[in-house]
């Protein structure tokens, strides 16, 4: 059974045994694993509830690289770069990327119906 997406999606209140400091969203961040880093929100305060898709931040400054939904797929290049391999931080190792950073059988039930061109950019 997929769970899609229950239990990944995490309300942070703080990292390493300590409150969350501000350089890293206190006092509240949210953390969404199968996302770019740039999707989750650095600090949460105030929640708004609206009828229409909100802009973000880097979908208003580059829409044309940046979607709403902007998950993670290695078939798909960002404008400026190929999204297949990633590196592993401090290693200069590069490894296939995965699609939804690994959490395709858990979260790719979020996104049925919706356009798949909308997805990635």
């Amino acid at each position: 059974m997929k769970r899609f997406g229950l239990g990944l999606t995490l309300i942070t209140v703080g990292m390493y045994g300590q409150v969350l400091p501000n350089q890293n969203g206190a006092p509240i961040r949210v953390v969404v694993p199968w996302k770019y880093g740039f999707k989750s929100a650095k600090s949460i305060v105030r929640i708004r509830f609206t009828a229409d898709e909100p802009k973000t931040a880097w979908n208003k400054v580059a829409p044309q690289e940046y979607g709403f939904y902007s998950n993670v797929n290695p078939k798909v290049d960002h404008p400026r770069w190929s999204q297949a391999t990633e590196e592993i931080i401090g290693t200069g190792e590069r490894r296939p990327t995965l699609l939804f950073n690994g959490y395709e059988d858990y979260v790719s039930g979020l996104y049925k119906g919706l356009e798949k061109e909308r997805l990635w950019a």
